[in-house]
């Protein structure tokens, strides 16, 4: 497996805006294809992508970018907008997880014009999926308070979303032919620090047959406002 963790490009337009955004996005999508390819691999070996964007306001810029250079890729995602990065001329992060050996199986794919993001759907186009299956190797999309059909009924209500993430996850390592004792790891984001009780409660009693590693993070935001939780799931097939 590939780990590219925290490419950024902040020595191209250090400014802040959106087009700044969307030129640090093209060096970044620049150097992940040139990193896989070092190791002798390509942009369909790519699973898992983490987009670290440092304001809501340059989201689509990025997100255009993303799904322009990755069309027909289709890797799980997972969107957060964080306070800062460590470079403060970065407006954008990209971690990336790839698997030698693609094209990888890919469940569930869906365009982001036709799947919503909370209560709107996103005005910029990109190929997803629900679900990697690399050789032995699952990787999840990002899950939230979304159903697996994009029904959203748990607004302001971080408990509840949880709730639906966590069968969102089980489902999902179903259709990938695991189940959460084939779990390796969760990282579990919330969007403030009074929803950490709710999320967890609903989170870790499913995993307590199988306990994993698990990190949690406080972010500035998720996909939508209204997301207050996502947890991401990573798994291994015996």
């Amino acid at each position: 497996m590939i780990h590219l963790g925290g490419i950024t490009a902040a020595h191209v337009a250090p400014q802040h805006s959106a087009e700044a955004a969307a030129l640090q996005a093209e060096a970044v999508f620049n150097t992940l294809e040139a990193r896989i390819a070092e190791q002798g691999g390509s942009l369909t070996d790519l699973c898992k992508i983490t987009m670290q964007i440092t304001d809501r306001a340059y989201r689509q810029a990025v997100y255009g970018v993303m799904g322009r250079r990755l069309m027909g890729v289709r890797p799980v995602s997972t969107g957060l907008i964080v306070k800062a990065l460590d470079d403060p001329a970065a407006l954008f992060q990209l971690d990336a997880f790839a698997v030698p050996g693609g094209p990888h199986q890919r469940l569930r794919p869906y365009r982001s014009t036709s799947m919503p993001y909370g209560l709107e759907k996103q005005p910029f186009e990109a190929e997803f999926c629900m679900a990697v299956l690399a050789g032995k190797r699952v990787f999840l999309r990002g899950q939230t308070g979304l159903t697996l059909e994009g029904g959203f009924s748990t607004l302001g209500n971080a408990g509840g979303q949880a709730r639906i993430a966590i069968a969102n996850v089980q489902k999902l390592l179903v259709d990938a032919g695991a189940t959460l004792a084939d779990a390796v790891h969760a990282t579990i984001y919330v969007t403030d620090r009074a929803h950490i009780a709710p999320v967890m409660a609903e989170i870790l009693p499913p995993l307590s047959a199988h306990p994993i590693p698990h990190a949690l993070f406080v972010v500035k935001g998720l996909a939508a406002p209204e997301i207050l939780m996502e947890i991401d799931v990573h798994a291994c097939l015996g």
